[in-house]
């Protein structure tokens, strides 16, 4: 192997040899950003009196923060035509800053100022993941950790469902008529909807985690999304059935095997609407009957919606302040509620010029995993690390893609998840760039026949056109 040399401490890329070999920093950090996210998803300070008069959470934040100062900073790779400050955390730069140049504009200053700290909070998944993951293999163990904890989220409370008849919430159909409802466990904090949302953004990062192409894997992955998927219908959220509904047409169309995806999708639709109960099949019939019981609570949804935009327009420029959505419609709504969908949440907090920059934020997320992928696909050597970012980048785009769709029913303007996806839209274009001259320069007798593929070029990264295909190239998994 042909060893790198080091040039006033910048590491240049070989010009031949074996690939890349890629050098990771801050170990402590990242155990300790894992644990915090154990403890946080799982809520292990309510599950253990101890740890919440620690205020473990925070000390593990601190920790983490900590180590990621004092830690020796690595030599950068030097990756041609890549800037220091990705399209992604420039946007999210923007964002947070209009959040606190705007302060002094927005209706209720005192009340957005207070609720800077659980949007604080929601960006140190980002930068946490971008100061801590530098390597394929920590991109899979923070993936693998993530999963695993909302894997937890969801079979826990259907393992107590079967244990001891545990439900966690319920719903009004009407007529003094009441319907159980599957929500998170005692010790978790999400309703029924929120269970459904931790289910949808769940199942493509598992899928792509069991990577079900042995009988093994495929039985693990049929065995947890079945469960999963009970969990949801025992939820009862039409939101959630909506988004899986979207999820299944989405992950049909981006395959190549559409007809038999559409076909299992709709044959596995039809034994489940056998298998629901009376309450439940009448549940998702109100949803376009309005004859149902608990019709009129989807005619309230589509109302709040309207209520909540006529809300927003009172201020569209800078909005009521973060985190105001549930004062603002108290007050001139009559409506004690947060908004329940993103577009109007953001819009009745920051105005619709802070919409637009959320929305400008996600769609750079898109884009990131476009980069990623084509990077992965233009490459000519064959890499298991490039095969793995590319579907890592693939399972992004649909995660993002659903929570899109969901958000229209849920809010999560300061909640983690969107900031977490983020970051690892970033770390996986960025080791996708960083491997692709690398894997490109690999021996001629490494790489597979190829037919009108060029050498990948550092302005190809920023190309929205497909640059082209090899033979044996990675393929969509979902």
């Amino acid at each position: 192997m042909r060893i790198p040399r080091i040039t006033k401490g910048r590491k240049v890329l070989p010009t031949a040899g074996a690939p890349l070999a890629e050098e990771g920093g801050r170990n402590l950090a990242f155990v300790l950003f894992c644990a915090f996210i154990v403890s946080y998803f799982l809520h292990l300070t309510r599950r253990v009196p101890l740890l919440a008069s620690t205020h473990f959470d925070l000390v593990l934040a601190a920790a983490t923060a900590l180590a990621i100062a004092v830690a020796p900073r690595k030599p950068k790779v030097a990756v041609p035509g890549r800037r220091d400050l990705d399209p992604v955390a420039l946007r999210l730069w923007i964002l947070a800053g209009y959040i606190i140049v705007t302060l002094p504009f927005v209706e209720w200053p005192g009340s957005a100022l207070r609720n800077l700290e659980p949007f604080a909070k929601s960006l140190c998944f980002f930068f946490f993941v971008l100061a801590t993951v530098d390597t394929t293999r920590k991109l899979k163990a923070l993936l693998a950790v993530y999963v695993f904890t909302q894997v937890w989220r969801v079979l826990e409370p259907l393992v107590l469902h079967f244990k001891s008849g545990y439900w966690g919430s319920y719903t009004s159909l009407g007529n003094w008529e009441f319907m159980d409802r599957l929500a998170g466990a005692p010790s978790d904090i999400i309703n029924p909807n929120g269970l459904g949302f931790v289910i949808i953004m769940t199942l493509p990062l598992l899928h792509f985690l069991c990577k079900p192409d042995n009988t093994w894997r495929r039985v693990l992955w049929v065995t947890l999304a079945c469960a999963m998927c009970y969990a949801l219908v025992l939820s009862a959220s039409r939101s959630g059935f909506l988004a899986f509904v979207f999820l299944c047409l989405f992950v049909s169309w981006r395959s190549k095997h559409r007809a038999a995806l559409l076909t299992a999708t709709v044959a596995g639709g039809i034994v489940i609407a056998l298998l629901l109960t009376g309450l439940q099949r009448e549940r998702y019939i109100s949803i376009v009957s309005h004859d149902a019981p608990g019709s009129a609570t989807a005619q309230e949804r589509v109302q709040g919606v309207i209520g909540d935009f006529k809300v927003s327009m009172r201020r569209p420029l800078f909005g009521h302040g973060l985190g105001t959505s549930r004062e603002a419609n108290a007050n001139f709504r009559a409506e004690d509620l947060p908004s329940h969908n993103l577009y109007t949440e953001a819009a009745e907090e920051l105005g619709y010029v802070g919409l637009a920059l959320l929305l400008s934020l996600i769609w750079s997320f898109l884009r990131a995993c476009r980069t990623a992928q084509q990077a992965a696909s233009a490459t000519t050597a064959t890499d298991e690390r490039m095969e793995f970012l590319h579907n890592v980048a693939s399972s992004l785009v649909v995660v993002v893609a659903v929570d899109l769709f969901f958000s229209f029913a849920s809010f999560g303007l300061s909640e983690p998840y969107w900031y977490l996806v983020g970051g690892l839209t970033v770390v996986t274009v960025r080791l996708a760039t960083a491997l692709a001259p690398a894997a490109g320069d690999a021996p001629a007798r490494a790489r597979p026949a190829l037919r009108g593929v060029r050498r990948l070029q550092p302005r190809a990264l920023r190309s929205r056109r497909t640059l082209g295909a090899r033979r044996g190239a990675p393929q969509d998994t979902l």
